[in-house]
């Protein structure tokens, strides 16, 4: 009786620990490979800014197209991500 309590409760420890534990080592970031460098603006449907997270320690602009419905993700390190970043910011204020 012991025995199976004692089992019981390492597995529902178990569970907890591996519940918050990413499922790789890349996270679960949207933009996963080649980030754009600048979007012609009158092309774009909708920008989504993501903050950093547990799940994804980076921040991240991810644009939709107008033309295909295609998205994107544009490199933060740049000017006109930082702009539009900032802008996006300012508008949920």
């Amino acid at each position: 009786m012991m025995k199976s309590a004692l089992a019981v409760l390492l597995l529902i420890l178990s569970a907890a620990l591996l519940q918050g534990m990413p499922t790789s080592s890349r996270g679960r970031c949207l933009c996963q490979g080649r980030r754009m460098a600048r979007v012609n603006i009158l092309d774009v449907a909708e920008v989504e800014y993501h903050r950093s997270s547990p799940s994804c320690a980076q921040d991240e602009l991810v644009v939709v197209f107008k033309t295909n419905g295609r998205t994107g993700c544009l490199d933060m390190t740049r000017q006109q991500a930082k702009i539009i970043k900032e802008a996006i910011l300012k508008k949920r204020k």
